[in-house]
């Protein structure tokens, strides 16, 4: 059986120190772009459900931001 080393031998600080702590803002874009595909993709009932008008939720799916 052939040993492995261990992933601190590549990596022995993860995440790396140099970078910042909170989310990147590519993390951020592609979260809200995941979030407003799931906005388009609800039905009339679910958007009412939560307020929202089906031209309101298709605008804010068009939002590129």
């Amino acid at each position: 059986m052939t040993r492995t080393r261990p992933l601190t031998a590549f990596f022995p600080h993860f995440p790396p120190e140099h970078l910042p702590a909170g989310p990147s803002q590519l993390m951020i874009r592609a979260d809200r772009q995941r979030q407003r595909a799931a906005l388009a993709r609800l039905d009339d009932r679910m958007l009412r459900d939560i307020g929202l008008t089906r031209a309101e939720a298709d605008a804010e799916a068009r939002r590129h931001d």
